[in-house]
């Protein structure tokens, strides 16, 4: 009864204009700029309205947490989600979200607020960063490149960032964001002594 009661809510609500999946309950917006977006996101143990994605979106989860995702058909799926794994999704997405452990899921997602990739690369000589092994490629889409240092990245020689760059730096379940503007030379990313650090290239 109750998949038939969400399913008659949901396709009543597809005639109305959807809102998009942030700002919502249990989501903060740490920080904006002309290209991203960044939210510190809790999945909290309630039902989300149907909404839509409006931007593609890379992040992190750090936290384990359980989700149900429930389709504009009213399918519902639950979904487990272990502590550092990591999100990719383009936009358009539609669906209804409900948090379904009592720790909620926590995640820090950038969205992308540019429709494509921006051809917005540095070609000067300093060396680039990430190109000496310390940090470990998780992945390389038409949208970004995401970088894992476990723990952070110490200061070590000089390197330019050649692509826009976001920053998301965890000491214990707290997250910190930095955006770095391509074109940056310095010696560290400057998070200081984090247990975990992930790089976000924007394309």
């Amino acid at each position: 009864m109750r998949w038939m009661i969400t399913a008659a809510v949901l396709f009543l609500l597809q005639a109305l204009p959807l809102p998009p999946a942030y700002p919502r309950a249990g989501a903060t917006k740490i920080f904006e700029n002309n290209r991203v977006q960044v939210w510190n996101i809790s999945w909290l143990k309630q039902q989300y309205a149907l909404h839509r994605h409006l931007y593609d979106l890379i992040g992190v989860y750090y936290t384990n947490g359980d989700r149900i995702i429930v389709s504009t058909e009213g399918a519902r799926r639950p979904v487990s989600t272990k502590a550092w794994d990591t999100a990719y999704q383009l936009r358009g997405v539609t669906h209804v979200e409900e948090g379904a452990s009592d720790s909620p899921l926590r995640a820090v997602f950038i969205e992308l607020k540019e429709d494509a990739p921006t051809a917005l690369v540095d070609s000067a000589t300093t060396p680039p960063a990430f190109t000496g092994g310390e940090g470990k490629q998780l992945r390389d889409n038409e949208r970004a490149i995401m970088w894992e240092f476990v723990p952070a990245p110490a200061a070590g020689a000089a390197h330019r960032h050649m692509r826009d760059a976001v920053t998301v730096a965890f000491t214990g379940a707290t997250p910190r964001v930095l955006y770095v503007p391509r074109g940056t030379v310095h010696t560290d990313e400057g998070i200081g002594r984090a247990d975990r650090a992930y790089i976000v290239e924007l394309k």
